[in-house]
């Protein structure tokens, strides 16, 4: 009754906060597959979205653009939750776009569809804590090397957080992901990996 399509997000659910089958069983109705090719959106920004994804396998990038430079805000890869913003139910146009960097295979659910099963046991409230706290974690991390580190020290955090980056992303994604030039990227490649 788990659902075989699904056992990926089952695991992940699981190890937030130990799921009873019942209520596993309440959000099967819910799921939906949903495949990105390289270059296709999981949402644009200015669009609204009210879906949650469990991203299975591939890669994402989130970005902004402005006067022709994009900006890259994150990456996502395999294991971890995707969404268009912070509260998803308040049909606010999306500040970024979500697009595909490779194949990817994500489960979908819709947030009103997960605040529905907030009334149902205190588990989904639990879950929605841990998948809040690791964002505001990732989120303060990613600002806190900004703004404190010099580009060696991010490179080098950029390589541990997103292991492989380097085989999956073109290196001027990774360059604005961390504030620098490609060419800059370039030079800190060709350096020893630790001082």
């Amino acid at each position: 009754m788990s659902g075989p399509d699904f056992l990926s997000l089952r695991t992940r659910l699981d190890a937030l906060a130990p799921l009873p089958e019942p209520e596993w069983r309440s959000i099967v109705p819910f799921l939906k597959r949903r495949s990105l090719e390289p270059g296709q959106f999981f949402v644009r920004a200015g669009e609204t979205s009210s879906n949650v994804g469990y991203m299975e396998t591939g890669a994402l990038r989130y970005y902004t653009a402005a006067e022709g430079r994009e900006f890259i805000r994150h990456f996502c890869f395999g294991g971890h939750f995707v969404s268009a913003s912070a509260s998803p139910d308040a049909n606010e146009p999306s500040l970024y776009s979500i697009q595909a960097l490779e194949r990817s295979e994500l489960i979908t659910f819709g947030y009103a569809d997960w605040v529905s099963l907030l009334s149902h046991h205190t588990v989904w409230g639990q879950i929605a804590q841990k998948i809040h706290e690791e964002s505001l974690e990732r989120n303060e991390r990613r600002e806190r090397s900004l703004a404190l580190e010099d580009a060696k020290t991010r490179y080098l955090r950029c390589l541990d957080e997103f292991p492989g980056i380097e085989t999956r992303v073109k290196q001027y994604d990774i360059a604005s992901y961390l504030g620098i030039t490609p060419v800059a990227l370039s030079r800190l490649r060709g350096q020893p990996a630790r001082n």
